[in-house]
């Protein structure tokens, strides 16, 4: 799951002191409520020099919901959802639903990354601002876990696109080689209907529950 250590880092700057950054994204978070992007992730498996490429779509609102639509042709689709209480994982190839308690380790992780993504002062406990440079039109942050953390992170680079105010690109490297990658674009601000954040499809399924 190191793929959803990605979703912490969905958080704008525009300033090169860190105190601003901080200050940059308070400011901004405070106003919003909902966001949806599209996005593609690859993944690089040191090892086995493999990639992994899958695309889709993930929704977010306050104050700690998420859902994560990945389409991948050669390892079928899965979703993710959170609606305050219980999290479901759902694998359309396999036709499997599995339900994770809201207190279980898994569910915690997750609901902790959304909760850093509408809340970025988190952010700042774990992680220093190694570094800031302005591209064009955009800020490039490299980010590196404080000394003390317990991580397998060793740095992320993130890309925010100055003229929208979101994250278009987020790398994050581990220390064994292995990297993730995440490519955003269209993000979208509107309020996002609560439901879309519980499982509801119709089918025949195994239904799996954990915790």
């Amino acid at each position: 799951m190191k793929f959803f250590i990605a979703y912490i880092l969905l958080i704008p700057s525009l300033l090169f002191a860190e105190k601003d950054i901080k200050k940059e994204h308070q400011d901004l978070f405070s106003k919003i409520d909902h966001i949806s992007v599209q996005f593609k992730q690859t993944i690089y498996k040191k090892l086995r020099n493999r990639t992994i490429n899958r695309q889709g779509e993930a929704h977010f609102s306050k104050p700690n919901y998420f859902r994560w639509n990945f389409v991948n042709k050669d390892f079928g689709n899965e979703e993710f959802y959170y609606n305050g209480k219980k999290l479901t994982h759902f694998r359309e190839k396999e036709k499997v639903v599995t339900h994770y308690n809201a207190n279980v380790g898994l569910a915690k992780e997750l609901n902790e990354v959304v909760n850093l993504v509408l809340d970025p002062s988190t952010l700042h406990n774990r992680y220093d601002t190694s570094k800031v440079e302005k591209e064009k039109n955009q800020t490039k942050l490299t980010l590196s876990p404080r000394a003390g953390v317990a991580t397998e992170i060793a740095s992320i680079e993130v890309k925010v696109s100055d003229q929208r105010k979101y994250v278009k690109d987020i790398k994050i490297l581990y220390m064994d080689g292995n990297y993730t990658q995440f490519q955003f674009k269209n993000p979208r601000f509107s309020a996002n209907d609560l439901k879309i954040f519980t499982f509801s499809k119709k089918g025949s399924f195994t239904i799996r529950n954990h915790g």
